[in-house]
Formats: structure tokens, C-alpha cells, sequence
């Protein structure tokens, strides 16, 4: 997505980070630089109806124990998807992401997930897009739905333009430059303070394009609590591998904290919970529930 035309090589290139009544010139370009986007280094392609198609690199600083990529980044692959397929399925109009559900499958170790994103509906007031999640390109990994709100386009984003040209491209250009070194939730500063409680505090590499919490940090916060509290139910290492994910509010406020609580209690070798994020007025501004697996 971006403001005015985008680039040949990234289609998410310029999106601002400011409230919406804030003048086109004096926006900053969105992503900023090491931002939780940039560092996957996703890739996408659209063909001709405007389908797209994504793939993300699988690291030892994204992958889970079984190999396959943490849940929490394969939110950030199928919302920035999910994004760019929105802005034509919903033209004229705009749409904002209601919720977020992903299932994943035991199909690690791999080396790319691939996702492939179709629109199921396009109602008067509701977008519904579908992705498919392959490993390596072949086999089955999961697959995840994500349900937009169709909304009249903001006023700032009236002119924007989607390079349609074939090809397989960065979806920013900074992930040419920025690569993780370290573990992903660490570069978020994604902190666990206690088993089933994760915090994060508000700054530029976690944001959206109105200065509140990206939707896809969102679901970081819902799959590392609910794997810091399997982790001391189980007693070993663990998987976030179903999530289904409700923004509620903006979180503007930071720091913002997710708090799970098991339900039902754990088996021998998984928890069930549902997860509250907050943000520093104590405002619930997402809901989610969550299975984790033990390895």
C-alpha cells in the first residue's frame, strides 16, 4: 500500500505513520526503518484479477522448535498480503482488518513460506479474503482468514495507484538492507514479565500508519503469552499453532499488555486460552483465542 504511486519494486512502500488530519508533506515515510514488516523480508506478486501471492523467508530467528515459522510472523505475511489485496477488492472504497484467524499445520522444517490469497466475499460493508499456506512452494502448511470492514476511503488515500506490473518483488525496499540478527520478538522489544503476560511499548518499528499498534504485533503479544504459558504448564518447548484474532480498538496507548488464561485447563500436551490485550489506559483494544502445543 502506499500514498501517491508506488514503486515498481514495493508495493508497500509509503504509507505515513500520523493521525489522519495530518498534511501528505509533512508524513514520514511508512515503514520506518527496522520496522517488524520490513525484517521478514516479504516478497509478493499480483496477477492480472488481483490475486496475490507471498512468500516469507523461515530463519532460526522466526522459526518455532518444529521448524516452522512462529505464528507471530505469519501474521505480519498475511496481513501485509491481506492489505495490498484489499485495496482493490474494496475499490472504491477502503477497508480496515476486523479479525484475524490462522491454522497451521506440522509441515517443518522448511525454508519459505509461501501464501496464497484469494477473495471468498465482497459484500456491501464486508471483505472476507482466504490465504493458503504452503511450505517450500508444496506442501500443505495451514491457512488462514482474515475479515476486513469496507469503509469509505480516507481522504488522504484518495489518489493512491497499485503497481500491477508482473513480478515477483520486495514489499518494501528496505528489507534490501535490514536483516535480522537476533530473535524477531526480541527485535520487537516484546517482553515476557511473567508466564501468560507479554508487554510491548509503543515506538516507530511497531507501528501502524496512524501511530497505533500494527494489527500483525497484535497477534506477536497473543502467540508469545500464550506460549510463555504453555511453556510453564507443559513444562518444555512449545507451538502457537491456531489463532483467531478480534481487534476491538486502536491500541494508541502504550505500553500494551496481552495477558492469557488457560482454559478448561491444559492436557498432557496442549493449552487452550484466551488471550486480552490492553493498552496503558486499561482500554481491551484486542481478543483472542489460541491453541499451543507442546513439542
Amino acid at each position: 500500500m502506499g500514498v501517491g504511486k508506488t514503486t515498481a519494486r514495493s508495493p508497500i512502500d509509503s504509507l505515513p505513520v500520523a493521525s489522519d488530519d495530518t498534511p501528505s508533506d509533512l508524513r514520514p515515510a511508512y515503514p520506518p526503518p527496522r520496522h517488524a514488516m520490513s525484517l521478514l523480508a516479504l516478497e509478493s506478486e499480483q496477477d492480472v484479477s488481483g490475486d496475490v501471492r507471498g512468500w516469507m523467508p523461515v530463519t532460526a530467528h522466526t522459526a518455532a522448535g518444529d521448524g516452522m515459522p512462529r505464528l507471530a510472523t505469519v501474521a505480519m505475511l498475511v496481513d501485509a498480503l491481506g492489505g495490498l489485496r484489499s485495496i482493490t477488492a474494496s475499490d472504491p472504497e477502503w477497508a480496515f482488518t476486523a479479525d484475524m484467524s490462522i491454522h497451521l499445520l506440522p509441515a517443518g522444517p522448511i525454508d519459505v513460506l509461501q501464501a496464497d490469497l484469494h477473495v471468498r466475499r465482497r459484500g456491501r460493508r464486508t471483505l472476507v479474503i482466504e490465504a493458503e499456506l504452503l511450505a517450500d512452494g508444496e506442501r500443505p502448511a495451514g491457512s488462514a482468514l482474515l475479515t476486513f470492514a469496507v469503509v469509505p476511503r480516507p481522504e488522504h488515500l484518495v489518489n493512491i495507484t497499485i503497481d500491477m506490473t508482473p513480478g515477483r518483488r520486495m514489499m518494501n525496499r528496505n528489507s534490501e538492507q535490514e536483516q535480522l540478527t537476533g530473535d524477531y520478538l526480541d527485535e520487537l522489544q516484546l517482553l515476557v514479565t511473567q508466564p501468560g503476560s507479554a508487554t510491548i511499548e509503543l515506538h516507530p518499528a511497531v507501528c501502524n500508519t496512524v501511530g497505533a499498534l500494527h494489527g500483525a504485533v497484535h497477534a506477536s503479544l497473543v502467540d508469545e503469552a500464550s506460549a510463555s504459558l504453555a511453556r510453564a504448564l507443559l513444562g518444555r518447548d512449545v507451538v502457537t499453532t491456531d489463532m483467531h484474532l478480534a481487534y476491538l480498538e486502536l491500541g494508541r496507548v502504550g505500553p500494551l499488555s496481552a495477558t492469557a488464561t488457560s482454559v478448561g485447563g491444559p492436557s498432557s500436551d496442549h493449552v487452550s486460552a484466551v488471550v486480552e490485550i490492553r493498552d496503558g489506559n486499561e482500554m481491551l483494544v484486542s481478543y483472542a483465542t489460541t491453541e499451543v502445543f507442546g513439542l
